[in-house]
């Protein structure tokens, strides 16, 4: 039997980079380092591929009904919940570069930022609304808890 060889994987080592995307948009992209963006849109190369639909309404899927109108306290709710959630996101993706270079102290240094940011973050939610973790400040016993309705 022959062996052949169809390719060989070559991945370079990750540098560490002073230019990093801001929180929301690499929670969006799925990176916190421009360098790892890499996006594959082979899909639409294909002939007669048609694009992702990404959010209009086509009268195939019978439109949508207008969403209701949100009130001040849904959508700062909501706004520092996009805050929570690119902090984490960042947090997570500085922890998995620190994995693979433990060595880093820039990492290091911007992880233990993240983590301040996070506790802050957590806190101000915590005080606003109600506590999104065990280890939150607030009182779990007071106000609407997220299953009774506190995130709508």
């Amino acid at each position: 039997m022959q062996t052949e060889h169809l390719a060989v994987a070559s991945v370079p080592v990750q540098q560490w980079t002073t230019q990093l995307y801001d929180y929301p948009q690499a929670l969006k992209i799925g990176t916190l380092f421009p360098e790892l963006n890499k996006p594959f849109f082979a899909a639409e190369s294909l002939p007669g591929a048609e694009p992702p639909i990404s959010g209009k309404m086509t009268k195939e899927l019978g439109g949508a009904k207008p969403a209701p109108a949100k009130g001040t306290e849904q959508q700062e709710r909501e706004a520092l919940m996009s805050q929570i959630a690119a902090v984490s996101f960042a947090l997570d993706d500085i922890v998995l570069f620190i994995d693979t270079h433990p060595n880093g102290a820039e990492a290091a240094a911007l992880r233990m930022q993240l983590i301040e940011e996070r506790k802050r973050l957590l806190k101000e939610f915590d005080e606003k609304f109600y506590p999104l973790t065990k280890d939150c400040e607030g009182m779990w016993g007071e106000g609407p808890m997220p299953w009774e309705g506190a995130c709508i």
